[in-house]
């Protein structure tokens, strides 16, 4: 049960990092099918395979969470270099005469 939630955290976050939120209505839907055909192959009852199911998708969407936040912190950080020196970052650089 841990590694497929923390596997969907990771998941969560690639997909944080480069889709909206819409791109969670399939992905969970695909950790679904996943996880209970995990549990029937592995012959567990009803309860561990909902347990399983319902941890793998709030990891994912707490990755997403994370994957969005990373993101933020990313773009603000380039936007705030670009605004500390507005010279270098719109000018390419000169060379210097020979």
């Amino acid at each position: 049960m841990m590694m497929f939630a923390m596997v969907s955290l990771l998941v969560g976050m690639v997909l944080g990092q480069r889709f909206s939120v819409l791109i969670l209505v399939p992905g969970i839907g695909l950790a679904l099918v996943v996880t209970i055909v995990a549990g029937i192959a592995r012959a567990d009852a009803a309860w561990p395979i909902i347990l399983t199911s319902a941890a793998v998708i709030t990891s994912l969407q707490i990755g997403y969470l994370a994957g969005i936040a990373i993101r933020h912190l990313l773009v603000a950080g380039r936007a705030r270099r670009s605004h500390a020196n507005p010279l270098n970052a719109s000018m390419p650089a000169r060379r210097p005469a020979h």
